[in-house]
């Protein structure tokens, strides 16, 4: 491995951040393979202090999987997969309006979701994630009974 991570688990539930690694460099299988281990394992990973440009946010993702376009907003130019977030200072309301799961309503819905954090508030913020394994294995045996033949 090229790089040295240090994975160190946010919490019980989700998350991991891990540093150790320049995400704007080109990565070697083991170190994509060990990554993509730390995603399995804690559903969400952060890597603080990266500059990924556009091209490097794709050249990223696509030792992932296959990027997609989002189909309810337009790209960046030349890099219709890469979808602006934007809150301007006078909305008040999310980016996306509600809490919500990218993109799983498709037939084909993609592995994850990639999020280059350009500009954050010292504090606060919106973005929040959710252990939806973790939810579904506290709910009840009758829930459960009741909820599983839904799609």
């Amino acid at each position: 491995m090229k790089n040295s991570l240090d994975i160190r688990p946010l919490s019980g539930a989700i998350g991991a951040e891990i540093s150790g690694i320049d995400l704007s460099e080109p990565l070697d299988d083991m170190t994509v393979s060990a990554i993509r281990r730390a995603w399995l394992d804690h559903l969400v990973i952060f890597f603080r202090g990266q500059d990924l440009p556009p091209d490097r946010l794709m050249a990223l993702a696509r030792r992932f999987g296959k990027p997609i376009e989002y189909p309810f907003v337009a790209g960046l130019d030349g890099f219709p997969e890469v979808t602006p977030v934007v809150k301007l200072e006078h909305e008040r309301v999310n980016f996306g309006g509600i809490w919500h799961s990218d993109t799983t309503y498709l037939e084909t819905p993609p592995m994850g979701t990639f999020l280059a954090a350009c500009e954050v508030p010292e504090a606060g913020g919106d973005t929040l994630f959710a252990n939806m394994y973790l939810a579904y294995e506290s709910l009840s045996d009758g829930m459960k009974r009741l909820i599983d033949p839904l799609i």
